[in-house]
């Protein structure tokens, strides 16, 4: 994919590069026009050769610019790492399910955090995401009454929002709906908004990760947001 957008990028930069030298061209042959019909039929070769290699040499600085350019963008290009970004939104997805996933277990809190302490190494017991995020999370969905409501993963927007040298930091938005089984299981359930943030080494791995639970109106805010106007990106 990165190797098709170099190539389309490169054809457009071709087009800007002809298109700008062109226009120039024709503005240029304008000029040596006026000057000649200016002059009468007395115009001299000499006067004509002078305009010309004036011609020539702002079509070679324009040609030089451009390329310039063309240059650059490329070099953004290569920092670009799509299949990365991709790669990075795809493991979001699997800690975002980690973490809501303890809404339908029938662990205790402390028995949650353990669990997910034992799996992912860059989380520990100063970790927002275990200290604070998942006692809410767990008492808003009613996990700790035993197992509580199940959700589904209904639109999540996920996008690169800084990039430190070899680090990517994400945020990511994701509206989960409550799984009704029934006409009166769970009908009070509302749909339920996440915010989280983690950081991604080259190699993938996550060297950090917080989440949020929106608050009461935060939630109904969104939902009606969302009703309006679709913001979140569903996700296959």
């Amino acid at each position: 994919m990165k190797e098709e957008i170099k190539d389309k990028l490169r054809q457009h930069a071709g087009k800007i590069l002809l298109g700008g030298t062109g226009a120039l061209l024709v503005l240029s042959v304008v000029t040596l026009g006026a000057s000649l019909l200016s002059d009468g039929p007395a115009a001299s070769d000499t006067q004509a050769d002078a305009v010309v290699q004036k011609l020539e040499g702002n079509l070679g600085d324009a040609r030089a610019k451009l390329a310039t350019q063309h240059t650059a963008l490329l070099v953004q290009l290569l920092g670009m790492d799509i299949e990365r970004v991709n790669r990075d939104r795809a493991t979001g997805r699997s800690l975002l399910l980690s973490l809501t996933d303890s809404s339908a277990s029938t662990r205790t809190v402390k028995e949650q955090q353990v669990l997910l302490d034992a799996r992912y190494g860059f989380l520990d017991h100063k970790s927002r995401a275990l200290t604070e995020f998942v006692p809410e999370w767990m008492t808003a969905t009613g996990a700790t009454k035993g197992a509580g409501r199940t959700y589904t993963l209904a639109d999540l927007d996920i996008d690169v929002s800084r990039v430190q040298g070899l680090n990517y930091s994400c945020t990511g938005v994701a509206r989960l709906d409550p799984v009704r089984v029934g006409p009166d299981q769970n009908s009070a359930a509302k749909s339920e908004f996440v915010v989280f943030t983690y950081s991604t080494s080259q190699d993938g791995t996550v060297t950090s990760l917080d989440a949020y639970r929106a608050s009461s109106k935060t939630r109904d805010a969104l939902a009606a947001a969302s009703e309006e106007q679709p913001s979140l990106k569903p996700t296959g």
